[in-house]
């Protein structure tokens, strides 16, 4: 007798590090989404929304591969900043949040910028990864 039992691929997201912004109002939560224990199985994803909204694991504005880590710097309440891991594979990157794709207003956009950076194995050797 052959069983097979195969999964449906559930996902497990886990939050790594939240950044709240200079006024707090808004927050930068960083979160790996797996769908199983391989790295390729491991996508790594920034949210952004007002601050005591809830994260919606589905709602990103970057999302990459092949990279484990990121830099959050919050220039001001409407411009910031991502650091990731070069070599990274990019799956979606998004240059300005606004409008109803995170319940911010339209007239009130941050607007992102990326860095690639040199890393550890897509890891950064430092403490700090938020900054305001």
């Amino acid at each position: 007798m052959l069983l097979l039992l195969a999964g449906c691929g559930t996902e497990r997201a886990d939050v790594m590090f939240e950044c709240a912004s200079p006024s707090g109002s808004k927050v930068a939560t960083f979160y790996r989404v797996s769908t199983g224990d391989r790295p390729g199985d491991q996508t790594m994803k920034l949210n952004i929304r007002p601050a005591g909204a809830a994260l919606d694991a589905g709602m990103h504005s970057f999302a990459f591969r092949h990279g484990y880590d990121a830099i959050i710097h919050w220039d001001s309440e409407s411009a910031m900043r991502v650091d990731y891991p070069r070599g990274s594979e990019i799956l979606d990157q998004e240059t300005a949040v606004f409008g109803t794709s995170q319940t911010f207003r339209s007239t009130d956009p941050i607007h992102i910028t990326y860095t690639e950076l040199e890393s550890t194995h897509g890891h950064f050797m430092v403490e700090d990864r938020c900054f305001r």
